[in-house]
Parts: structure tokens; C-alpha cells; sequence
């Protein structure tokens, strides 16, 4: 018996040990694969998308667990869930580490705790002011693509140019104009610092997920330091958002104040009358703003170009319509339904993100399928898995650049174009199938104000020249995390028309 006793416990040791060996070597597999996601996360999630048959399912990274829903029920769940539940501030927090990369911004975890002003500033004040900002604007952009193309040099008689670097630089233009006046957008060092200051942010910020959560504020802090360019697009504001915050004292003591039409201005004004916002709080929102629109439009823009020279027979129709209604779209902000369901489909095919709908679990949350996540588990749509089903979208991977057009308007045309969505739509509209813009309640606020400036960057460029890529079969992006990233040395060779 105790023989039998001894053979049995020699077992379950074993039994033990190889249970121990399985756990381990999972465990190392599923961390290999949450740093493998790092650089293979697009991929990554398509793979886990067309497993899951519509089903949630997770992803890892290194920084935390990802939960994907693409069903409208799990989309209209995650989209109405109380921001005490699952919030996006507090996932967009732990993306940008604003309290290193934007000057000491620590905001909340719950979204409107110290207002939501500045949604009404984007989505209602930015847009009524588009008829008035857009002439001015389409001048500028113009004049700037001109200086672009005269700086670098000619290549075979046409000039080439690093795209991503070209379209950035427009883009910041723009947004400075709109966002803060031609006067600082004449400030040759505020603008060298407001370029740089993307891409720093994008850099440090990742640097910083990554860190262990004990060394954060170490090395945060040291990173924060050598930023340079955020220091200097802070205090240039700050000193704006103070006199303007001086003026409204006055104004409410009855004094005479300079109106002024900027997001500076619209989002002070629209900051909680009991509690308003202090000048330091108004440029940190400010730059908040900054950083999203410069990348997100770039990037679209930076693609779509891409796509113009890959697809040279869309340039005559495109061409005709600009000619005929680009006017009347400065004037209105209407118009051009052409040149947006292509910029639609560009975004399609290439968007930003993998990753839509971003949502970070402030404490336990049970989707109805009974899928759970953990607090700082974060739940999010496979943006680019959806727009590339053929669910959604006949033939999901070919590019069909009049897909979202009208076939009224399609059918006018004089060469055989096709229609193979059954309804028009436009780049702003906001569906279960095309989360470019996020979802629902939270969608982007300034999309109509991004778009306006993708239609007029592009349209320069399409009026004004000619343009194919340096080398069509290069790889022009690479992925991080769930993103695609327009390589810088791509080059595209511009003849002036």
C-alpha cells in the first residue's frame, strides 16, 4: 500500500510538473504574441476578425488586452454604455500620455467632468465658419504647394517630392490658419514647433507605454523635458489664451473687447459658464485638438495622393468636377461628390487605423454574449477588417473610387464608371460599417472641417499638377500597432500643368 501510495504521488508530481511546463509555455507564447503585435497588429487583428465569425475576440499587447465587437448589437452596446463604464478619454490617455507629451495635460478618465465645450466649438462653431475661413484658406494652400514644389529638386525635368513631408507641411498650414489666425500662422518658429510636435508626441508617447508603470514618471518626465517643440507651441498660446481670457473679464464688466474667430476663441467660449476654463486648461484642449487633426488628415491626404497616381484614369473626371464646382464649395462647403467618395475609398482601403471606437473599461463590464472585460481591459471595432468584408462592400479589395457617388451622378459621366454600393454616401457619415470617424455619440466632432480641408489640398493638387509616384511597386506604409503609417521616402513627381 504505501508502495501504491508512493507510485500514485510520483504521478501527480509528474502530472503537476508537465501541467506547470503547458502553463508556462503558453504564457510565454501569448507574451510573444503581445510584442509580436507591435509590429504586426493590423495583420493581426484581420486574422482574429475573419476567425471569430463575428464574434468578439481579444488581442493582446504588451501594454494591455484588446476586445474587437464588429455586430451592430455589440457596436450599439459599447457606444451607449455610460462613460463610467467604458470611456474614451481614459483610452485616449493612455494613447497620447498627455501629462508627458502636451505640457502637464492630465485630463480626467470620465469624458465632460470639466465640460465638453469644445464639442459644440469643432462640430457646430469650426463648421459655420468653413464658408467664411475656405476662400482665404484655398489661397494659402496654393501659394504653399508652390513653395514646396520650388524648393526641391527637379528629377528627369519634373520635380519630386517625399509626399507624407509635403502634405504635413499643407496641413499644418491649414490647421494653424483655421485654428489660430494668419498672424501666428506667420510665426516661422511657432510653425517649425507645431510640425515637430506630432511627431514627437507619437514617438514619446509610444516610448512611454511600454516603460514599466515604475519607471513612468521617471523616464516620462525626462522624455517631457527634452520635447522642446510642445514647450514651445504652449507657451506661444498661452500667452493668446490669456489676453483672451483678460478680455472676457471685461467683457462681462461691460467693456468693449476685438471679436475673434478661432478655436482658441470658440473653445474658451464654450467652456462651463459656472466654472470657465482657465487659460492654461483652454490651450491644453487646444492642443489636444491639434495633435489628432494634423496626423488624422495628413495621413488620409498622404494616402489619397497614393492612390491618385496608382489610378491615373480618375484624374479627368475628378479634374471636370473641380473646375465646375470648386467655387461654390469654397462659398458653401457643398459640392464635390466625386472627389469625396474617392477620399472615401482612399480611407477604405488605407485608413489610419485598424482600430476604431476606442473604449477603456473603467470597472467590469459584461457585453450581452457574455464576453467580459476587466478594468483597463479596453473594447474596440476592427475598422479595417469591417471596411475591407464582403459583407459590406462587393468586391471589398478592389479600388473603386466613385463607390460612394450617386448613380445619378456617376452615370453623367462619359466613360463607363460603376456604382457597386446600393446607396450614396458621404466621407462624413458615420455608420456600422465605416468607423473612420469613431462611432456613434462620440464620433469625431471635426469631421466636417477635416474633410473640407482633404478637398482642398487635394484639389490643388489636382487642378494644378500632374503627379505619379517615383517607384509604383514600392511599399509605400508601415504598420505600428494597429496603424498604418505613410513611409516618409515615398516620392511623388509633380508636373506643373
Amino acid at each position: 500500500m504505501a508502495g501504491y501510495n508512493v507510485q500514485v504521488t510520483g504521478a501527480e508530481i509528474a502530472g503537476l510538473s508537465s501541467s506547470c511546463a503547458k502553463s508556462l509555455f503558453d504564457s510565454l507564447i501569448k507574451r510573444l504574441y503581445a510584442w509580436l503585435y507591435l509590429f504586426m497588429g493590423t495583420s493581426i487583428i484581420q486574422d482574429a476578425f475573419e476567425s471569430a465569425g463575428g464574434k468578439p475576440f481579444e488581442v493582446f499587447a504588451p501594454d494591455g488586452r484588446y476586445v474587437f465587437v464588429s455586430s451592430p448589437e455589440h457596436i450599439k452596446e459599447v457606444d451607449t454604455a455610460p462613460d463610467t463604464m467604458l470611456s474614451l478619454q481614459a483610452a485616449s490617455k493612455q494613447m497620447l500620455q498627455p501629462i508627458y507629451t502636451m505640457h502637464g495635460f492630465n485630463w480626467f478618465d470620465r469624458r465632460g467632468t470639466e465640460g465638453v465645450g469644445f464639442i459644440r466649438a469643432l462640430r457646430t462653431l469650426l463648421t459655420n465658419n468653413l464658408p467664411r475661413i475656405m476662400p482665404d484658406l484655398s489661397i494659402m494652400i496654393r501659394s504653399r504647394i508652390n513653395e514646396l514644389y520650388l524648393e526641391h529638386l527637379t528629377e528627369k525635368g519634373n520635380k519630386s517630392l517625399p509626399i507624407y513631408t509635403m502634405v504635413v507641411n499643407v496641413v499644418v498650414l491649414a490647421n494653424a490658419v483655421s485654428f489660430f489666425g494668419n498672424e501666428i500662422a506667420r510665426n516661422p518658429e511657432f510653425m517649425g514647433s507645431a510640425l515637430a510636435y506630432v511627431e514627437e508626441t507619437l514617438i514619446c508617447a509610444e516610448i512611454i507605454r511600454l516603460l514599466p508603470k515604475f519607471l513612468t514618471p521617471i523616464f516620462g518626465n525626462m522624455i517631457s523635458w527634452r520635447m522642446k517643440s510642445h514647450e514651445k507651441v504652449f507657451n506661444t498660446l498661452l500667452a493668446i489664451a490669456e489676453e483672451r481670457c483678460h478680455e472676457r473679464d471685461l467683457k462681462a464688466l461691460g467693456h468693449k473687447v476685438p471679436d475673434h474667430a478661432d478655436c482658441i476663441q470658440w473653445v474658451m467660449e464654450t467652456s462651463p459658464r459656472k466654472s470657465p476654463w482657465s487659460a492654461k486648461r483652454v490651450v491644453h484642449e487646444v492642443m489636444a485638438i491639434w495633435f489628432g487633426s494634423v496626423h488624422a488628415i495628413s495621413t488620409t491626404i498622404t494616402f489619397a495622393v497614393h492612390d491618385l497616381c496608382l489610378h491615373p484614369e480618375y484624374k479627368t473626371p475628378l479634374r471636370d468636377e473641380i473646375s465646375r464646382e470648386y467655387d461654390v464649395f469654397l462659398r458653401t462647403g457643398c459640392g464635390l461628390t466625386l472627389l469625396d467618395s474617392f477620399i472615401k475609398e482612399s480611407a477604405r482601403l488605407t485608413p489610419v487605423e485598424s482600430m476604431s471606437t476606442r473604449r477603456s473599461a473603467l470597472q467590469s463590464f459584461i457585453l450581452s454574449d457574455g464576453t467580459k472585460l476587466a478594468p483597463g481591459d479596453w473594447v474596440c471595432t476592427p475598422v479595417r477588417a469591417i471596411m475591407q468584408d464582403s459583407q459590406y462592400y462587393p468586391s471589398p479589395l478592389d479600388f473603386n473610387g466613385f463607390r460612394f457617388a450617386s448613380r445619378e451622378t456617376v452615370n453623367k459621366l462619359d466613360t463607363n464608371w460603376k456604382v457597386s454600393q446600393s446607396k450614396p454616401s458621404k466621407l462624413t457619415d458615420i455608420d456600422n460599417t465605416f468607423h473612420v470617424w469613431g462611432t456613434g455619440r462620440m464620433a469625431c466632432p471635426g469631421r466636417i472641417y477635416a474633410a473640407a480641408v482633404m478637398k482642398i489640398i487635394l484639389a490643388q493638387i489636382i487642378l494644378n499638377y500632374d503627379c505619379e509616384l517615383v517607384d509604383p511597386t514600392a511599399s509605400r506604409w508601415f504598420t505600428w500597432r494597429s496603424s498604418m503609417l505613410p513611409k516618409a521616402n515615398t516620392k511623388v513627381v509633380f508636373s506643373v500643368r
